[in-house]
């Protein structure tokens, strides 16, 4: 019967305890009633402000600009980089497409970096290095192998 007589004793430390659970259980409960998924072109969206903060960041080698950072016509994440000086631009131009694409991942994050909890599965970034207009590579980052918050 002790319990019994504890319960009774602490009966308002034992109310204030299941409210305390309870309403903002049931206040959670209700909001998530509202919540609406994102759909794939939202989350495109979001993963392209993603990139472009982390460029902001993180900008490509001395005298490269990102110009643009946008959704493709394949829904991947693009981001156009300037190369500014000549000589860097006629330097990649020479090199065949396996070091073309060494030049392209200096562009990419790494493959543990936050800005990939953006996107989903599926989705790349691509990079376009190009010179006045001349495109001398475009080509997908490396995937990366973290796992992610839409997929």
């Amino acid at each position: 019967m002790w319990i019994s007589d504890l319960i009774h004793a602490k009966r308002w430390f034992f109310i204030s305890l299941a409210a305390a659970i309870a309403i903002p259980g049931l206040t959670l409960i209700t909001l998530s009633q509202f919540a609406n998924e994102m759909s794939e072109e939202e989350a495109l969206q979001v993963a392209t402000v993603a990139v472009k903060n982390y460029v902001d960041e993180n900008p490509p080698r001395k005298g490269w600009r990102a110009t643009d950072i946008y959704v493709g016509i394949n829904k991947n994440v693009v981001v156009d980089v300037h190369v500014s000086k000549y000589d860097h631009a006629q330097v990649i131009n020479q090199r065949n497409e396996r070091i073309k694409y060494s030049y392209l991942k200096l562009v990419c994050p790494p493959s543990d970096a936050w800005v990939y909890n953006w996107l989903d599965g599926g989705d790349r970034i691509w990079v376009n290095l190009h010179h006045h207009g001349e495109t001398i590579i475009k080509a997908p980052c490396p995937n990366s192998n973290q796992s992610r918050f839409l997929s």
